[in-house]
């Protein structure tokens, strides 16, 4: 079927009544068929019973979800518009220079965390980050004060590079340095670490978020051990070529207790604005089943990215609709997007 996206964008003034749709409220798919109301930007009810209003638009059958959560993009590499389109509502950006950064970008719900803060010359300076998408830290002194920085730009997280073999990177003292000023400002720190030693010492510096499923395959002990500190895990598989070792990397991660959330690392070569159907059917696979894939595109992508991702009463009008929704496909198909921002 041919790809056909519509985008309806809802105001203060407008009234929206789903009728009889498959609601999934960012957990689970409700049972039985629900009747939605949307007014002044927010749902303001989801009913059994029929809900009428005469003035109202209507969609009638069908799925309805919250506007999914991209949890990695570079933004710059596409645009808002081509992302909300493609049905993503809220994203947080982990990698952009500072102006872009801390700038609107409607009609997203957009968050950042800034530069990736690397060691001098390390990753990714020597390549796609040359122009601003880095901050270098030759010392702890530095990394405090690189974290002050963005923190008082905005900051919505911090993150660090840590990839041997793409240049140096940051030693043990100046990590624990970016991961102890950012806790102290109350903000969690997400790692560029693909490799075992790298996560191993992302671990050890107390780093809350792995910004991709590690490509080479982690140790046992290294899982349980991410898994019992809780670190989450974004997607990210389809970025890094969807490697069976990294494909058993997170469905292992998820297996010993680590969130997922869906990322899909925009700005690689391959990666589309919008839903990617293939990361999705990669998370289905990983994480047992669709209601944890689409948990993983809403409420826990949400939760990092400073959106709810949740579907109920008082939440913002971040929709999607699907007249059908039977498989992953069906996520960039017929898309109808609606957005509760003023």
């Amino acid at each position: 079927m041919p790809l056909v996206t519509r985008v309806v964008e809802v105001t203060t003034s407008s009234e929206l009544v789903f009728e009889g749709v498959r609601v999934f409220d960012g957990e689970h798919f409700l049972d039985g068929e629900r009747w939605v109301l949307v007014a002044g930007g927010r749902v303001t009810a989801i009913e059994r019973a029929a809900i009428v209003r005469i003035a109202a638009e209507t969609r009638s059958g069908g799925a309805l979800l919250p506007g999914l959560v991209d949890a990695h993009v570079h933004l710059s590499f596409s645009t808002a518009r081509a992302v909300f389109r493609g049905g993503i509502t809220s994203v947080l950006d982990l990698g952009e220079p500072l102006a872009y950064a801390f700038a609107d970008h409607a009609p997203l719900r957009f968050q950042a965390a800034g530069p990736l803060i690397t060691a001098p010359g390390g990753y990714p300076m020597r390549s796609w980050g040359a122009n601003g998408y880095g901050l270098e830290v030759a010392s702890a002194a530095d990394a405090r004060e690189a974290v002050a920085m963005l923190a008082d730009r905005g900051a919505a997280m911090i993150k660090v590079a840590i990839e041997p073999g793409q240049g140096p990177v940051l030693d043990a003292a100046t990590l624990d340095a970016v991961v102890s000023a950012a806790h102290a400002r109350s903000l969690k720190v997400a790692a560029h670490a693909l490799g075992a030693a790298p996560v191993r010492a992302a671990l050890e510096a107390g780093v809350d978020v792995l910004a991709h499923t590690p490509v080479e395959r982690l140790p046992d002990a290294l899982v349980k051990e991410a898994g019992a500190r809780g670190v989450t895990v974004i997607s990210t598989v389809r970025a890094f070529g969807g490697n069976a070792s990294t494909r058993a990397n997170l469905a292992a991660l998820a297996a010993a207790g680590c969130p997922v959330a869906y990322g899909t690392d925009l700005g690689n070569d391959g990666i589309a604005p919008g839903i990617d159907t293939g990361e999705i059917e990669i998370l289905e696979e990983a994480l047992g089943g669709r209601e944890r894939a689409l948990a993983a595109a809403t409420s826990v992508a949400g939760a990092l990215a400073g959106s709810s991702g949740r579907m109920s009463v008082g939440a913002p009008a971040d929709l999607v609709w699907y007249p059908r929704l039977d498989s992953p496909g069906d996520l960039r198909r017929d898309i109808q997007v609606w957005t509760g921002r003023p």
